[in-house]
């Protein structure tokens, strides 16, 4: 039970008692011999138990109900107002709301019983059994049913709101496990990237320098023996130069070779608009909308494919990472031998174009085929990257 419903319940208690002791001083008098006395115990016992007993000895406050109820029923056996059934339904709310079941059913059976039984006992010794102190009696029965009702609704509602709660607060600690564990997850992958990329340049370096040595290397000594050779046998001078350029041209294809190993996948197996749409339909489901839009007779060299391909792969990524965009589209068209691509997204944009190593890297790949890059703010409408590439690239095949 939460604080506030402990000072709701506090405070109708508390009135319901002030309100009692003021009708039984009005009706009776001041007399401890009658309902006065019990009236005042169950105060007293009511108040032990909310000052104490629930503090300092919890184990003793369920028998302190039902020693509250037993002096209730002397109270209403010795009542003429009838305000008893008042009190046992604050007894019955309190059990029912302030402590587990079934203390509270328990009660309510027992005040049920005892209030009809000391009730009618009470009117019999007064000689007071008339037809309407029976209807009296069987409305404040259906008074104590009323407030049992009452009370097991407003216990089911704390029950669920507790209940809700503690899921809320099991969400929010999975939340935060989940939020840990993602982190921990997207560190690792972040790791065991740099970590697969390290491998990856290390490999491709043995494999570029074990090439390149051997290849050097022969090349070297075949000129080195060609010069020797030069001035006593032309002939074999010569075969010595042709057998060097037979070596560096075999070492520049392994260079090649090497190279093209860096080339995507996608970009061989599938072509290049089919590896852009795979692009599109990896961020199927995140709720941002990739759209492709490819002019037909737009055709892209084999040269262009991959610098294209990664400055689309990268102008993607930083609208994600940086834009907040919901939807990202990517055009290309050709003009005669020009090919013009865009790649603009609806996010935010941003206040000032720091070229960092993304957009840099996007640069570089486009001069190094003699294209122009423009990098185009449209805060808050959006952000534009435009490549534009034209001469001999378009013309490779």
């Amino acid at each position: 039970m939460d604080k506030k419903t402990a000072l709701i319940l506090t405070l109708a208690k508390y009135g319901v008692y002030i309100t009692t002791l003021w009708v039984t001083i009005s009706n009776q008098p001041l007399d401890l011999k009658g309902p006065l006395l019990p009236l005042l115990l169950v105060f007293m016992v009511d108040n032990i138990r909310s000052f104490y007993l629930d503090r300092e000895a919890r184990q003793f406050s369920k028998s302190s109900l039902f020693l509250q109820l037993i002096l209730l029923y002397f109270f209403i056996s010795m009542d003429i107002s009838a305000i008893g059934s008042v009190l046992l339904v604050v007894l019955i709310a309190e059990s029912l709301i302030a402590y587990p079941r079934p203390v509270g059913d328990y009660i309510f059976l027992l005040s049920i019983g005892g209030y009809f039984g000391f009730g009618l006992a009470g009117f019999y010794w007064r000689d007071a059994f008339t037809t309407n102190n029976l209807v009296l009696i069987l409305i404040n029965g259906l008074f104590l049913f009323f407030g049992y009702g009452i009370s097991y609704l407003a216990r089911r509602q704390i029950e669920e709101k507790d209940r809700a709660e503690s899921a809320l607060r099991e969400l929010e600690r999975s939340r935060r496990e989940l939020d840990e564990a993602y982190q921990k997850l997207l560190k690792n992958s972040k790791e065991q990237e740099q970590l697969a990329v390290m491998e990856e340049r290390n490999r491709m370096a043995r494999e570029i320098h074990d090439t390149l040595a051997h290849t050097l290397t022969t090349v070297i000594i075949s000129l080195e023996a060609g010069r020797k050779l030069m001035p006593v046998d032309t002939d074999r001078a010569l075969a010595e130069l042709e057998k060097s350029q037979e070596q560096a041209r075999k070492g520049l294809q392994e260079v090649r070779r090497s190279i093209k190993e860096l080339r995507p996948h996608e970009l061989d197996t599938l072509g290049f608009d089919a590896a852009l749409k795979g692009l599109s339909r990896e961020l199927d489901g995140s709720g941002i909308k990739v759209h492709i839009s490819l002019e037909d007779g737009a055709a892209v060299p084999k040269a262009l494919e991959l610098p294209f391909y990664r400055v689309i792969q990268e102008s993607i990524a930083n609208s994600l990472r940086h834009s907040g965009a919901g939807f990202i589209t990517v055009t290309l068209k050709q003009r005669r031998n020009t090919l013009l691509l865009k790649i603009e997204d609806d996010g935010r944009g941003c206040r000032e174009i720091l070229e960092g190593f993304g957009l840099k890297g996007i640069r570089e790949r486009i001069a190094a085929e003699g294209g122009r890059v423009e990098f185009i703010n449209r805060s808050p409408h959006g952000f534009l990257v435009r490549v534009e590439v034209e001469g001999e690239a378009c013309d490779q095949d």
